[in-house]
């Protein structure tokens, strides 16, 4: 037996030779086409034996653990220095520019702006002139107490010539008509008055 696959050996040396080479290199060719170059596959890993720093930048970013508890709040740190004081913001708009303080009986303009003259047109109604239309405007009208008058029991009533309310007022003009407690149109007790003008 031996010496039969002795001479088996010696006739068949170089075809063994042939068969071996080729079929290393197969198995060669089939581990480097499944594995790329530099690279490693599970097989050729001992289990637990990687670190991150082995691991790709995108595979350590894809590594997240569960979200931990929130710590404790630190203590809270020294104030910092005060900021630059801001600019100033530009003037408001006056709500109205259009007042007047009328003395009793509507004798004459005390104080005022843009009120350019007052008159007694009827016996209970004291007219208040400005320097500009207040046809479309809403006139807000006051009683001031005065000693000669003493306190007004009655109520006033004032208007702009806005869709005919008092025909015979000029654009530029609010009417104040003065009533008595009765409500009925006062001719005796005319106290001096506040008005203000909002357009």
């Amino acid at each position: 037996m031996p010496r039969g696959f002795l001479r088996f050996l010696r006739r068949n040396t170089i075809a063994l030779l042939a068969l071996f080479l080729a079929l290393g290199g197969t198995t060669y060719a089939a581990s480097t086409a499944l594995i790329g170059k530099n690279t490693v596959a599970s097989p050729q890993v001992v289990n637990g034996s990687l670190q991150t720093k082995d691991l790709s930048k995108k595979a350590r970013l894809a590594l997240k653990g569960n979200r931990g508890l929130r710590g404790l709040q630190g203590a809270q740190g020294a104030q910092g220095a005060q900021g630059a004081r801001g600019a100033t913001g530009a003037a408001g708009v006056s709500a109205t520019k259009l007042f007047a303080a009328v003395s009793a009986d509507c004798a004459s303009l005390d104080r005022g702006s843009g009120a350019t003259g007052v008159g007694l047109d009827f016996a209970a109604r004291c007219d208040i002139a400005f320097n500009q239309s207040v046809k479309n405007c809403v006139p807000v009208v006051s009683a001031r107490r005065d000693v000669a008058t003493g306190d007004f029991s009655g109520h006033l009533a004032a208007a702009t010539n806005f869709a005919g309310t008092y025909a015979s007022l000029s654009d530029n003009e609010v009417a104040v008509v003065y009533f008595d407690g009765a409500g009925a149109a006062s001719t005796t007790i005319r106290p001096p008055l506040y008005v203000a003008v909002f357009c």
